[in-house]
Parts: C-alpha cells; structure tokens; sequence
C-alpha cells in the first residue's frame, strides 16, 4: 500500500541523534589511546633501527681504521679558525657522529667540510639535519643560530660517572693540558678522547689518543653498552636561542669532545646547592629542585649529563656488538655505568637490568 504523498516521513529524533553522537565519542573515546599507543610502539621501532643504523657505521669505521670513532678532542679546538675545514694536530677534533657520516650513506655531506665547514656558513655541516641521529619520537630537535638553525642529537656514548674514584672530569680548552686521570678515568667506554691539544707553549703539546679496539673491550662488546639515547628536558627540546648556553648544544651534532654527544650513568651529590642527578629519565619527568642550578641562582635548563628518551619507561640503546636493545628507566644505574665501560671487569649483562 502506497504512502499518501503528504503523509511525514519518521526522522531521527533529537534524543536519537544524540545518543548516536555520544556513541560515536565513546568510541573514539576508546580507540585513540589505542591509536597513540600503537604509533609510539611504531617510533620506539623506528628509533631502535636509527640506533642500530649508528652501530653497524662503528662497526664500518673500525673495520676501516682498526678501531671505533673517537670523541673528538677538546670542545673549544673544535672552534679554532681553520679547524673546521681541516682536522689539525693529527687527529680528528669532531665527533663522532661526524666521523661515521660516510658509513650512514652521508659522503655528500662529510665533504662538505672540504669548503663549508661546520658553522662558518649556512651551509655549514652543522645546520643539516641527519634523520639517523634524531629519535623520532622528538621530532628533529636545533638550536636557532642566528639566521641559521643548528641541528641536534638525540644519541650518546658512555663517560664513566661522576663518583668515580678520582674522577676529575676533562679539560675541554686547548689552553690547558689533560686533567689528571682523564684518560684513564673518564674516558673508560668504548668512545673515547681522540686526544687533547694545549697550544699555550711555542709548540703545541699535543697528546694522541685514539679510538678504542674490540682488544682493548676486555668485558667484552655484548656485555657493554655503545650508544645509548641522552636525556634531554621536554621544554628545550628546541633551542630559541644561544643565550640560554652558548656552548651546551651549539654545534650540533659534531662538536668535539663533550657532553651534546656523550653522557654518564649515575648521580652526583653534594651541597643542597650541588644536586646533579644524571641517571636515565624520561623527557616528561620532573627534575629535582635543584637540577641544573647555577651559583648565581639562575637556571640552565639545557643542562642535562644523562640518559633518557621521550619513549615511556625505557631508553633505546646499542652494544658493542651492534644488538640492540631497550632499558628501563627503573635499571639499576650501577649496573649501568658498568656495563658503560669497555674493561672494568664487571660480570653484569643485560639480563641483569
């Protein structure tokens, strides 16, 4: 039977259309969380594979030289006039993120060292960015430099930490000789110094180091830790400018010997005024009261000397014999600090953790 053509059509009520509305945010409601959590778990991938990329270009680089990439040397040789287009003293002052770009299919961009430099220009090595150093999960971290915008590192070798028996730190100015112990001391993981420069004499004392060997590795390169991801405080992620740290971060990726590219394990304590906790944390994670604080009272929150990630509860890493792996941000950081050195006869592995 036919509707009578003026017969009304049934619709959806108001009470109906918003009951189907609701729904519907209930149901989103339910999977974004899913949708997040499985993107991140998809980053936490990607950054492991960028982490492995780095340790199998080591592993290149010593098949090439015989030994890893160094450190570099000192910080402020890495800024000397002529330094940047070519290595003086007869070792290589830059990183060594600059060392395996070669081994990361970034020829191009080591050459342009030959004519740019690393800061000097625009096109300076430094203003490129190199997705294999950057965990995704930060989305491309820099530092703006005057009209330039300086390219970051999320990755970073292993120092031995701050409670060290004489531990007295490095000597990052080429107007000073090595500090005591540093060599032996600090420098105790698989990267080290590639060597120190002191130029206030007529002739320079230069002190050669060198990379490390799998012979020198005597816990042995599956028992110690490569590369690990740096913590980095979420509200600098970027930089706006150089006054905040002019030397913190300033050349990127492959300043020389120092801590944008190496990190420790561990915690420092002293004074209620001298509390420097540097174990792994997450981006997100509250510092103590007394993080990064300067003597004359201010802030430099671009401080950081220890490992962590944007990654919730764990930190990608690789070993020394190019596997990878992810730690928790709850490990235990005297297992760590010593699965960080290359031969302090420590037993530990990674099921210790």
């Amino acid at each position: 039977m036919r509707n009578h053509p003026h017969q009304a059509r049934r619709a959806f009520t108001l009470v109906e259309l918003l009951v189907v509305i609701a729904i519907i945010g209930i149901l989103i409601g339910m999977l974004l969380p899913a949708v997040q959590q499985v993107r991140e778990a998809a980053r936490r991938t990607d950054c492991l594979n960028r982490v492995r990329q780095l340790g199998l270009s080591m592993h290149n680089f010593e098949s090439s030289f015989g030994e890893f990439p160094t450190a570099g040397g000192v910080v402020q040789q890495f800024d000397q006039t002529g330094e940047e287009l070519k290595p003086l003293y007869g070792y290589e002052n830059a990183s060594w993120m600059f060392q395996v770009l070669p081994y990361i299919e970034q020829n191009n961009v080591a050459d342009l060292r030959k004519t740019d430099g690393f800061i000097d220009t625009a096109d300076g090595i430094s203003f490129i960015e190199i997705e294999t150093f950057q965990c995704p999960s930060r989305s491309g971290r820099f530092v703006n430099f005057g009209a330039g915008t300086m390219r970051l590192g999320d990755f970073a070798g292993v120092l031995a930490n701050w409670n060290e028996p004489d531990w007295q730190g490095f000597e990052w100015q080429v107007t000073q000789p090595p500090r005591d112990n540093e060599f032996t001391r600090v420098w105790t993981g698989l990267i080290t110094k590639g060597g120190h420069v002191n130029v206030t004499s007529s002739t320079p004392e230069v002190l050669k180091v060198g990379g490390c060997t799998f012979g020198s590795c005597v816990d042995g390169a599956s028992n110690t830790i490569l590369l690990a991801e740096k913590a980095v405080p979420a509200e600098y992620w970027t930089i706006p400018d150089l006054s905040i740290w002019p030397w913190w971060e300033m050349t990127g990726y492959y300043t020389g010997a120092d801590w944008p590219h190496m990190r420790q394990f561990g915690y420092l304590t002293g004074t209620s005024d001298d509390i420097w906790e540097v174990g792994v944390l997450s981006d997100t994670e509250t510092r103590p009261d007394d993080w990064g604080r300067q003597s004359n009272g201010t802030r430099e929150m671009t401080e950081e000397y220890g490992f962590g990630s944007a990654h919730p509860g764990v930190i990608t890493s690789v070993w020394g014999d190019g596997s990878t792996h992810v730690i928790r941000n709850t490990a235990d950081l005297i297992i760590l600090d010593s699965l960080g050195k290359r031969a302090d006869g420590g037993i530990y592995s990674l099921e210790d953790l």
